[in-house]
């Protein structure tokens, strides 16, 4: 090789960026100087496969070349094309598989190896089949790349059939075999068979133990998986995170708080995705001190930051009540993204500060970070509480007009709410007629809300009777037009709804009400009396409601539609979850501090009104978080204004 020829494989080696790849490849052809296959290796390898590289570059130096060729640079560009994922990926491939046989180059097992990948990330499963036919013939079938390249093309395609064919037809099956082989029936939903075939497997490795536990996890079965877990000769942070995320989005969360603190004395140290999981479910909960040693956790051992774990840090804050902690976390965070400043905005909304929620919005756009859908959503919240309807159709009709976002539902159900919030009934139904979508259940179910609110009964009865036909199984329905019938002294009507809800087998969701004192969340629900301090609690509250009774209190009792006395009513409604929360948080806790109670349904117009008079009577600051929003009780007054 000429010493011109050398300087210039050097210089390829020493490229760090597509473009000194470029500039050396410029001064080449500027001089004249040919350039054999294995010189032009390093910038195609870049150009192909470099996250910062450029794929259309390296497929014209491949496909102009006239050189003696070489197989590696073809399979690299084929590669590089079935990574980048591009709608054109199999196209571009098949120009270099032509350009091969032009050169009379014959593929080998990576090739099809690469176009296997390509296929399955286009679905692209008649012409994978033709590849498969050609593998066959030249026998590249026995090669255990290709083979394991199959099994995954055909199981992503939905071919399980196939794949398990191309499985059960081969001499030699390694570990990537079997994991590919039950990852496939995980993906689509076989998961009777992907455990038997998993029990089958002579050779199991972190990757098969992990798929497995992740597959039940997705389809909701967390204690077998959890059984998995338990089996397995050597956790790692995968497994971990993949049971402690299961249990946060599957409505566990105190089962994964639980399993955090098992990991931490199992000495394995968390990632960030994994303190994500466990900041969910201290959201859930409402467990602030949990939280607070989460984010001390996080500064002592010195764990970057990044977007998402900010955005869950204030998340979590502001569903604790912590508006002020949120913004802490919020103005202390290096890089504010729009995941952070949604969670913030979302999180002034809820605790009922909606001026300042908009005013970050304003602020996020003047820092030239553009708001997605979700943003929007708590835009229009924040519109909703303030009650700001004018402001609400702006930002709506800026979704698209200036960002181009489409509205969903989602959004449309914000607008019904802000229209209903502020009294325009007859407004919110036109403009739900004028959707260019058909609404779904909870459009019309917000707006059903705001007709109890206004104790609008012509309306109600219309709108509540229509969403028991569409959907005979959500309880909301049932319990929402039953309310609007009783507290309009048609109790009889109301009662008549609960028995079509019992005779169809509908279930109540029942009330449970959290609250996390000393680092215990205590759990109640209506009437419970399992707690060990039940006849304290209910004591305590006995007393509670002789003193809010000298300041006016009357027990509400419109929505108890039995045929029963009114001290009976009394009684049902007297002790609801959320009252036995407060009880017990009013004798555990110092005077001044706040009480912060989680519900998990909307809380009722009897209990909202005791809380606001004990807020006033006791001087203490209550928040109380249900199915909607916050509420913050002070000095007899509510956030929420009374609206919820």
């Amino acid at each position: 090789m000429s010493p011109n020829k050398v300087s210039f494989t050097s210089i390829f080696h020493k490229c760090k960026t597509m473009k000194q790849f470029k500039q050396a490849h410029t001064q080449l052809v500027v001089k004249g100087l040919t350039h054999p296959p294995h010189s032009l290796r390093p910038i195609i390898s870049f150009s192909a496969l470099s996250p910062s590289g450029d794929i259309d570059y390296a497929l014209v130096l491949l496909l102009q070349q006239s050189t003696p060729p070489i197989i590696f640079p073809f399979n690299t560009v084929i590669r590089g094309l079935a990574r980048s994922q591009r709608p054109d990926c199999l196209s571009s491939s098949l120009l270099v598989l032509d350009r091969m046989v032009e050169l009379n180059l014959s593929p080998n097992n990576f090739t099809f190896t690469f176009l296997f990948q390509g296929c399955s990330n286009s679905l692209a499963f008649d012409l994978g089949r033709q590849f498969h036919a050609m593998v066959e013939k030249d026998s590249f079938n026995l090669d255990g790349f290709v083979r394991n390249s199959m099994i995954q093309f055909y199981s992503v395609c939905g071919k399980l059939d196939d794949a398990r064919w191309v499985f059960d037809e081969s001499d030699e099956l390694d570990v990537v075999s079997w994991n590919s082989m039950i990852s496939g029936y995980i993906k689509n939903g076989d998961m009777s068979e992907a455990l038997h075939l998993f029990g089958k497997m002579p050779e199991k490795s972190e990757v098969s133990w992990n798929g497995v536990l992740s597959g039940l996890v997705k389809f909701g079965s967390l204690d077998d998986a959890y059984k998995v877990f338990m089996d397995m000769p050597r956790r790692n942070v995968v497994s971990w995170l993949v049971m402690i995320s299961g249990y946060a989005q599957n409505c566990r969360p105190k089962d994964a708080l639980t399993l955090f603190r098992k990991m931490l004395t199992s000495h394995q140290e968390p990632n960030a995705a994994v303190l994500v999981s466990v900041l969910s479910a201290c959201s859930q909960l409402g467990a602030l001190d949990h939280g607070n040693w989460i984010y001390s956790y996080i500064q002592k051992n010195h764990i970057q930051i990044d977007s998402m774990l900010s955005a869950t840090l204030i998340d979590m804050y502001a569903k604790c009540g912590t508006v002020d902690l949120a913004m802490q976390v919020f103005y202390s965070s290096k890089e504010r993204s729009v995941s952070s400043y949604t969670a913030a905005i979302s999180g002034l909304a809820m605790n009922g500060h909606g001026e300042e929620a908009l005013q970050l919005f304003e602020q996020m756009k003047i820092e030239g970070i553009s708001p997605d859908s979700v943003s929007f959503i708590a835009v229009l919240c924040a519109c909703s509480h303030l009650g700001w309807v004018e402001k609400g159709f702006h930002y709506f009709d800026s979704m698209f007009d200036d960002y181009g976002i489409i509205r969903e539902l989602d959004h449309y159900a914000c607008m019904v709410d802000l229209l209903g919030r502020a009294g325009l009934l007859e407004e919110a139904e036109k403009f739900i007629a004028s959707m260019p979508m058909k609404p779904d259940n909870a459009t019309w179910r917000a707006l059903l809300g705001a007709c109890r609110v206004h104790r609008n009964l012509d309306m109600g009865k219309r709108v509540g009777k229509m969403l028991l036909e569409c959907d005979k199984s959500h309880d909301g329905h049932y319990i929402l037009l039953a309310n609007i019938y009783a507290e309009s002294t048609k109790g009889v009507i109301a009662e008549d709804i609960r028995k079509t809800m019992r005779g169809r087998k509908v279930k109540q969701v029942p009330g449970c009400s959290l609250i996390e004192l000393g680092g215990v969340v205590h759990e109640f629900l209506a009437g419970d009396k399992s707690h060990e301090m039940s006849e304290e609690i209910y004591q305590f509250w006995e007393e509670v409601v002789k003193e809010i009774k000298k300041f006016g209190y009357n027990a509400e009792t419109r929505v108890v539609a039995f045929d029963i006395e009114e001290e009976e009513k009394e009684a049902i409604i007297g002790y609801h979850s959320e009252k036995l929360a407060l009880a017990l948080g009013l004798m555990c806790t110092k005077p001044g501090l706040t009480i912060r109670i989680v519900k998990n349904i909307r809380i009722c117009s009897d209990c909202h009104s005791a809380m606001k008079l004990v807020s006033k009577v006791y001087n203490r600051k209550i928040a109380v978080r249900d199915r909607k929003r916050y509420h913050h009780f002070d000095n007899g007054s509510c956030s929420c204004m009374d609206f919820w």
